[in-house]
């Protein structure tokens, strides 16, 4: 375990960092953007040796869209508790959002008693799995706002629908990926890459994800075009 002392830079660097708001869109869903061999070995380090430098370099890259999903997942699963808080801290700096209102574990509960009060056929909790060799890959035909798909009229959500079947034997296998490595961090700082599902039909999987979460992702479009779900 570290010590105060040792945590202090990370919290620190989060604090008092100027960076300046930009983030870089990927346009081409297809495509996933390509690590230098610099931040490849950054993503390689040990956890130990992982610094509040290091990960500010981490958020940069995932701004300018310089680093891919499967590197950056190598390098958020070294994290403990207080460098995820940093690298939370600077994501919201750098997409210029209430940190407040990004806060870790603010999902949309998947409970089984909100098919009763919406009347879904079903509700699911997908979990993320990277892979780009999955084909088809299906991104959402399309979304809307909706202050309650989770049931709670208090906050607001983002919907995005897929045109996939799925069953009640099949949908506990459902997953989803991102080809953006925005998308990747903040949801899972935000929601430890666990997003609610739900379908008035079986022949449909849609997402409810929270606004915040959304905004640190780049926005509602890039994330309808980054995210594909599958089995």
């Amino acid at each position: 375990m570290k010590s105060s002392r040792t945590l202090m830079p990370f919290l620190m660097a989060a604090a008092i960092s100027a960076l300046t708001p930009s983030i870089a869109l990927a346009t081409d869903a297809a495509a996933t953007p390509k690590a230098s061999a610099d931040i490849v070995r950054l993503a390689h380090k040990s956890s130990a040796d992982i610094t509040a430098a290091d990960i500010e370099k981490i958020v940069d890259s995932i701004a300018r869209n310089r680093i891919d999903v499967e590197n950056l997942a190598v390098f958020m699963g070294k994290l403990d508790h207080h460098q995820r808080e940093a690298m939370r801290l600077l994501l919201a700096d750098k997409a210029n959002i209430d940190v407040k209102a990004f806060a870790p574990g603010d999902t949309p509960a998947a409970q089984p008693e909100l098919s009763t009060i919406r009347a879904y056929t079903y509700v699911e909790t997908i979990e993320n799995v990277w892979t780009w060799d999955y084909n088809p890959k299906i991104f959402a035909s399309f979304h809307y706002q909706d202050a309650n798909c989770d049931g709670d009229p208090n906050d607001n959500e983002y919907v995005f629908y897929y045109p996939i079947s799925t069953s009640s034997s099949t949908k506990g296998n459902l997953r989803w990926t991102t080809t953006s490595p925005l998308v990747y961090a903040a949801f899972s700082l935000a929601y430890g890459g666990n997003i609610s599902a739900f379908g008035t039909s079986w022949s449909e999987v849609r997402l409810c994800i929270g606004d915040s979460g959304v905004a640190a992702a780049g926005g509602a479009g890039h994330v309808a075009s980054t995210v594909f779900v599958h089995y």
